[in-house]
């Protein structure tokens, strides 16, 4: 009875030991140019509305893996004998006797072996992750907050007498390295040429003297958590502990955000994904600072657009997603207020896209072939609204929302060394002109009192949040302390983002863990 339990002990924590060995080789393949807060984060509190594809994708890369780690460890336990075992050579006619007396150690103590073996794959892991650099800076607190942030309920916030309409459309994982190294891109031949002429003919701010974007700032490089950045100016900086945050009613309730802004001044406000907007709490972030309209994939089945079967990817393709986009419009455009629509795009989310029926084939890898089409699907749009009549008081934006969650070797083994990577963004029809657009250093944060800025709003200062108006001559936060230095500071934990920021949520999040 006891020799049974021993081996089921050590089979329990060789198998543990082999879970955590294989998860930790998908994270390192997968997600190495990610942080440790955007895995913590999609962990605890992301993964309702995901795509099922993306558990797929896991499972198909983990199961192999995993049985041959798992052998591999637990093979010593198999082969192991009480007997004494003796090992044979024979060299230059001598014969030697060798006594494997490990293999008879082994036998005794195979479930200390399994112990030792857990504990070892614990700390590497914990290592190699990065949760013990993770644990190290949350336990460090920052006064960036108190120094440099700027509550926009602080300051004066000035609309034109006429309002224009603002679209915003976020590309999912876009950024500039998919464009000819001749023009700003990392790639040797152009993947987005649309895209590539929009950025050129309209106004791009730039990084270089090339066309370039915005660079990836801590805590903002993860979908919802970008789309925090570019509308509030702040990183998403959520506790682990505690209770699955996105479905907070008060989702960063302390924030001032563009949907604020807008909802005060009267506009009528859309937010259109090709998802769950739940996922990563989408959902409650935009009904709280603004309660726009949410149409997403549930809404659609919901309005008989499509049905449960129809569904592809994360939800519906981005053709549906510009084709309702217009409809949506058109309907905004008929009523009397001044509007804001919020497109996400989905096709180009890791892993590789989602590559539509129509798409042409190209490239030698799926994922260029669907930023290809993207490229093409978003000029189409762009011609579109060009032709309406809301046009003429339209400003039309479009950013990508985080550089891409696909492997680092991906782009490594394509760009250059020196190849910094940064997001897409390009400004049609704004209403004033920058002081200088490029060789800028900047991030998501300061592209959210520009967006204002380029509907004609009057910002006090130039600065909203941690973000500056890159219209004006004023340095953005980067420029002013450098980029590394407020990355730094950012991955810190903060009493001010706690108690004005989260506010009750981080009490309830605390009182949680506390429970628990």
């Amino acid at each position: 009875m006891i020799n049974r339990i021993r081996t089921l002990a050590t089979g329990l924590f060789l198998l543990i030991a082999t879970m955590i060995i294989t998860v930790t080789i998908y994270l390192q393949a997968n997600f190495s140019n990610q942080s440790i807060d955007e895995i913590i984060f999609t962990i605890f509190y992301g993964l309702k509305g995901a795509s099922p594809d993306i558990f797929m994708s896991a499972i198909v890369q983990i199961i192999f893996p995993f049985f041959i780690v798992f052998f591999i460890l637990i093979s010593p336990t198999i082969f192991a004998t009480k007997k004494q075992f003796i090992v044979e050579l024979y060299f230059r006619n001598r014969k030697y006797r060798i006594n494997a007396f490990p293999l008879k150690m082994l036998y005794k103590h195979k479930t200390s072996y399994a112990i030792v073996t857990l504990v070892l794959v614990i700390f590497f892991s914990y290592q190699i992750i990065g949760i013990a650099d993770y644990m190290k800076r949350v336990s460090e607190y920052s006064s960036i907050y108190e120094d440099y942030y700027i509550d926009g309920r602080d300051v004066k916030i000035t609309f034109p007498e006429n309002k224009r309409n603002l679209i915003v459309l976020y590309l999912e994982s876009v950024e500039n390295t998919m464009m000819d190294q001749k023009v700003g891109g990392g790639w040797e031949y152009d993947v987005m040429p649309e895209l590539r002429a929009l950025a050129e003919k309209h106004l791009n701010f730039s990084h270089s003297d090339k066309i370039g974007g915005a660079l990836p700032a801590s805590r903002t490089q993860w979908t919802v958590a970008a789309l925090v950045s570019l509308t509030a100016g702040i990183p998403l900086s959520i506790p682990i502990d505690g209770n699955d945050y996105t479905n907070s009613e008060n989702f960063l309730a302390g924030a001032y955000t563009l949907g604020d802004i807008l909802k005060k001044e009267g506009y009528r406000l859309g937010l259109l994904v090709g998802s769950d907007a739940g996922y990563g709490g989408r959902d409650q972030y935009y009904t709280k600072h603004g309660n726009y309209e949410i149409f997403d994939v549930k809404r659609a089945i919901a309005e008989g657009r499509m049905t449960e079967d129809e569904r592809v990817g994360w939800g519906f393709d981005d053709s549906n997603l510009f084709k309702w986009a217009k409809e949506i419009l058109t309907d905004y455009a008929n009523s009397e207020q001044p509007f804001h629509l919020s497109l996400l795009t989905v096709n180009t989310h890791f892993p590789d896209g989602f590559l539509e029926s129509e798409a042409d084939i190209i490239f030698p890898t799926q994922y260029e072939n669907v930023h290809a089409h993207a490229s093409k699907q978003v000029h189409d749009f762009v011609a579109w609204v060009q032709k309406q009549e809301f046009f003429k008081d339209t400003t039309l934006v479009i950013v990508g929302d985080h550089i891409s969650m696909q492997p680092v070797d991906y782009y490594e083994s394509k760009i250059p060394d020196d190849y910094v990577r940064t997001t897409y963004n390009v400004f049609i029809s704004s209403v004033i002109e920058p002081i200088y657009p490029h060789n800028r250093q900047f991030t998501n944060f300061d592209l959210y009192p520009t967006i204002l800025a380029s509907i004609g709003v009057n910002i006090d200062g130039d600065r909203l949040g941690f973000g500056t108006n890159l219209f004006s001559d004023k340095p953005t936060l980067v420029e002013e302390l450098g980029y590394e230095y407020v990355n730094r500071e950012l991955d810190k934990s903060s009493l001010y983002y706690n108690q004005y920021i989260l506010q009750d949520d981080f009490l309830k999040l605390m009182e949680q863990a506390n429970v628990e």
